[in-house]
């Protein structure tokens, strides 16, 4: 009887740490931009030009000489500012906020970090101000 009674303790502590791990992301305020930016679902992939580090948590992406976005990782990556090089996860001709994975480089080590947000810059000028507002002035 003893033996159950701490079975079912233990049953009942794992789904508690359990349900607990399942929690949604919760991303700092900082980049909640809809009043902005245009939230995208999706951009191609297969014209990626370059990328730009913001801060730990977010990088400017360009796909074509006026087309740039904003995209937002589920968690903060501490070598995303220092990475000379970045992928992201090949799934076909899309990126998917939720889906596809951002691959940090750097010496060796390769981290994998889940897409959160993506945003649509309307023009440079709009990228340098949201830069500068994440960064907290500092760029």
């Amino acid at each position: 009887m003893k033996t159950i009674r701490q079975s079912v303790r233990l049953l009942i502590a794992l789904l508690f740490v359990s349900a607990c791990s399942t929690a949604p992301v919760r991303i700092p305020e900082k980049y909640n931009l809809d009043n902005q930016l245009e939230n995208v679902p999706h951009i191609f992939k297969f014209s990626l030009m370059s990328w730009a580090a913001v801060d730990n948590q977010s990088f400017i992406l360009q796909t074509s000489p006026n087309n740039y976005y904003l995209i937002i990782l589920d968690i903060k990556s501490n070598r995303l500012p220092f990475s000379n090089s970045i992928q992201i996860s090949n799934t076909g001709y899309m990126i998917w906020p939720g889906y596809n994975n951002v691959l940090v480089n750097d010496d060796g080590f390769e981290d994998s970090y889940i897409i959160n947000k993506i945003y649509r810059f309307k023009d440079y000028e709009q990228v340098r101000a949201i830069r500068a507002q994440l960064s907290g002035g500092t760029k």
